[in-house]
């Protein structure tokens, strides 16, 4: 055999590595003499590491922390965010990168991001330093595994998201014809939704049913914190006419041609009601909408965010110094439902429940949001029955200044105990029933209103008195007689036909009903009591001129209800006209622009004044693209695009909104 010098194999050894770093294979080298059946030369392999290595990955919808702990909502539009670093330390131009997605062993398909420059180190404030994806929407349910390969070396790294279902929020948005008392001055009521684009960005949310309301009047000056204690109790009250579920939201929208400055919103802290005013374009495109989201916090539970100098700042809000002066804490990100997410640093935004801006929402507070969201599935599918309706102002010496007390269908929702005790007395002084009651609280700027209401189950012995005790102490708060006059009961037998006069050139209807010094509230209802709309509340005299063009479409008919009735007490009141049915009030929220290929998403909302929320269908440029609440942008090519949403009631009335859409390259 022959033996090559030493430099013979120094050369032939440096060919080898070239070759294997080129190729990557496993080789053997002949030796000269190996053509005829000689020995072979082994050489040692040097394998050189991939450029770019893929560190790690950040999902995020409104806000996320670095190790991904913030929960994601399925259906809800999603950022995979991909981190990198390199081998060299050096960033290296031209690599793209591909995301592909598999649930339960099923492939969902491949997405895109590149070319651009992997970096040598991705950093969680720069946006442009990682591998950007917005998931497609059959990706964002259940469980998902994610494997990201970096198009250039190969390299590859994978997760596995949970996505977890939460409700629908439903709102009824309660437009407010509002009396200024300063100047005598009514303004009319919003005519269109601003608050929930905002919301659906920010919010653990997929989906928002807004309802639209009739308008309601109220008279005060909300220059004043007692105006806002009055309407408050005025739209709680409402609620609860109404025989709305405890997971819907009311919300008084307020007119703004008066204000000025001080209180802009109101709202009970774990009760669904609020109020606020829709603030004009000039306080900000998004004023209305961040208002909105202040104030449902609160209905969600949430206190105020130590910044701006608020009253009631939430005891157990994160100790964390990176959560100081009401910061976000996380990196946050808007832009995704338009398609270009933005990064927002928690050195700039603070948490929306704080008086400081700009804002978004904390890690803390939306995880506490999406909770909230999610135990209240519960009570919109528990079952009415014969309630008794309680509330009352709480007073500063603790004693409680009681309203009328209602005997209504409704889903009972008494605490197991809080400040106060209810007891339902009989006849003879027994107490039949007792039950808890918390207190509600509201806080802005200072002013603070303190309430109870709640609803208890009716007894089937009749009650013949309300009372309310210190829970600790036992001393009288309030007492309800509740025994109403049997002679007033008179007026509620022989025919209702005629106790409504209707005057069809005016297009209004008067109501009497002879109870003159007994509270009553009046509701109308034109599916057979299916849902109801509260006309007025507490009303005196026994008479009552309502609106008709306010009212829901068809054949329906009244029902007045006296307060401080130990059974149940209703005189329906048919209306002897048919009403016409309404049209469906369509709109869309998102973006008006977007990039070709990129997943913007527009919401289609539609509201009926007979049929409450109603799906939409998709059309672009005439043609029938998809029906449901979203439709996402990314198959529309550049140009301008006409894109309606369309809904279609139970009587097949037809509602629609169009927008110019106008798609760049």
């Amino acid at each position: 055999m022959k033996i090559k010098t030493t430099m013979q194999l120094f050369l032939l050894g440096m060919m080898v590595g070239a070759i294997l770093l080129l190729s990557g294979s496993i080789a053997r080298v002949p030796d000269a003499a190996a053509q005829g059946g000689g020995t072979y030369v082994y050489l040692p392999i040097l394998v050189k590491p991939p450029d770019v290595n893929i560190t790690g990955f950040e999902i995020v919808q409104s806000v996320q922390d670095a190790n991904n702990g913030v929960p994601l909502v399925a259906n809800r539009a999603t950022v995979v965010r991909v981190f990198t670093t390199t081998t060299s330390g050096e960033n290296l131009a031209n690599h793209s990168m591909t995301l592909t997605a598999v649930r339960s062993g099923t492939p969902l398909g491949t997405v895109s991001a590149g070319p651009q420059t992997a970096s040598a180190a991705s950093s969680r404030s720069s946006y442009s330093s990682t591998f950007n994806f917005i998931l497609p929407a059959n990706w964002l349910s259940g469980n998902v595994t994610l494997t990201a390969t970096d198009d250039v070396t190969g390299a590859t790294g994978s997760t596995t998201i949970n996505f977890s279902s939460v409700p629908t929020l439903n709102v009824m948005l309660v437009p407010i014809r509002y009396t200024h008392t300063p100047n005598g001055v009514t303004y009319a009521a919003p005519t269109q939704d601003r608050v929930s684009d905002w919301v659906m960005r920010a919010y653990p949310l997929s989906n928002i049913n807004i309802t639209f309301h009739a308008d309601y009047p109220f008279t005060g000056d909300l220059g004043s914190g007692q105006s806002w204690n009055t309407l408050l109790n005025e739209i709680s009250a409402l609620k609860n006419g109404e025989g709305q579920s405890a997971d819907t939201l009311y919300y008084a929208y307020i007119p703004n041609g008066w204000f000025n400055g001080g209180i802009a919103g109101y709202g009970w802290i774990g009760w669904r009601a609020s109020s606020g005013i829709d603030l004009p374009a000039n306080w900000g495109s998004d004023a209305a909408g961040e208002l909105a989201g202040h104030e449902w916090g609160h209905n969600f539970g949430r206190r105020h965010a130590p910044c701006g100098g608020p009253s009631g700042v939430d005891s157990n809000w994160p100790t964390a110094a990176k959560y100081n002066g009401a910061s976000i804490g996380e990196f946050g990100m808007d832009g995704i439902l338009a398609g270009a997410p933005s990064l927002l640093n928690p050195a700039s935004y603070v948490d929306m429940m704080s008086y400081c801006g700009p804002e978004w929402v904390s890690d803390y507070t939306y995880q506490a949001l999406m909770q909230d969201q999610v135990t209240s599935e519960a009570s919109a599918t528990a079952v009415a029955q014969e309630s008794l309706l309680i509330s009352g102002q709480v007073e500063a010496d603790g004693r409680i200044t009681l309203s009328p007390i209602y005997t209504l269908p409704q889903i009972p929702n008494p605490a197991s105990d809080g400040a106060y005790r209810i007891e339902l007395l009989n006849s003879a002084g027994q107490v039949m029933a007792a039950y808890g009651a918390e207190v509600l609280e509201a806080e802005e700027q200072g002013f603070v209103s303190r309430a109870i209401r709640t609803v208890v189950p009716l007894p089937d012995e009749r009650v013949a008195e309300v009372r309310i005790v210190a829970a600790g102490s036992g001393a009288l708060a309030a007492q309800q007689s509740m025994q109403l006059d049997a002679a007033l009961f008179s007026a509620f037998s022989g025919d209702n036909s005629q106790m409504a006069q209707v005057d069809a050139a005016a297009n209004t209807a008067v109501l009497r009903w002879g109870l003159l010094d007994t509270p009553a509230t009046v509701r109308y209802t034109a599916d057979d009591g299916q849902t109801w709309t509260v006309l007025a509340l507490d009303v005196l005299g026994g008479e009552l001129t309502v609106d008709l063009t306010a009212l829901p479409g068809g054949n329906g008919r009244f029902q007045i209800i006296p307060a401080n009735s130990g059974v149940p007490a209703r005189l329906d009141v048919p209306l002897s006209v048919t009403l016409p049915n309404n049209v469906p009030t369509v709109w869309i929220t998102g973006p008006s622009t977007a990039v070709a290929g990129s997943p913007a998403t527009l919401f289609g909302h539609a509201s009926d004044r007979e049929d409450g929320a109603l799906p939409v269908t998709w059309l672009v440029d005439g043609k029938v693209v998809s029906a449901g609440d979203m439709l996402l942008l990314s198959d529309l090519a550049a140009g301008k695009h006409v894109v309606k949403a369309m809904a279609v009631d139970d009587a097949g009335v037809v509602g629609e909104y169009g927008r110019i859409i106008t798609i760049t390259p």
